[in-house]
């Protein structure tokens, strides 16, 4: 019984990717979107992908105050934009051509 528990512990182990993340939020599109409020905890980002002309992300404060741009990407690239401060965001996400974000939790 013990080798059964002890190899099903480390099956689970194999199981889960090291350094996997804690996804918050998937969205996808092609067109321009307002999504939130998200919750994030502290230590938070935004990874993105666009294969259109520009992907622009605005930061609203849950009460729709502007904090700025997380995203500003002309042509086609994807990368991460890491935020530190949690709370409830509305995101504008303004596009042309395909998108894809994910919120996720920092490592």
């Amino acid at each position: 019984m013990k080798l059964f528990v002890a190899t099903l512990v480390l099956f689970m182990f194999l199981l889960v990717p090291a350094g996997a993340q804690e996804v918050i939020k998937e969205l996808s599109g092609s067109e321009t979107v307002s999504v939130g409020p998200i919750t994030v905890p502290d230590n938070w980002e935004i990874q993105w992908e666009t294969k259109g002309q520009y992907l622009q992300i605005l930061m609203n404060s849950a009460d729709s105050v502007p904090l700025g741009y997380a995203v500003e990407q002309l042509g086609p690239g994807k990368g991460v934009s890491k935020q530190e401060k949690g709370g409830d965001y509305i995101l504008d996400i303004n596009v042309s051509g395909e998108w894809k974000v994910k919120i996720v939790k920092s490592k």
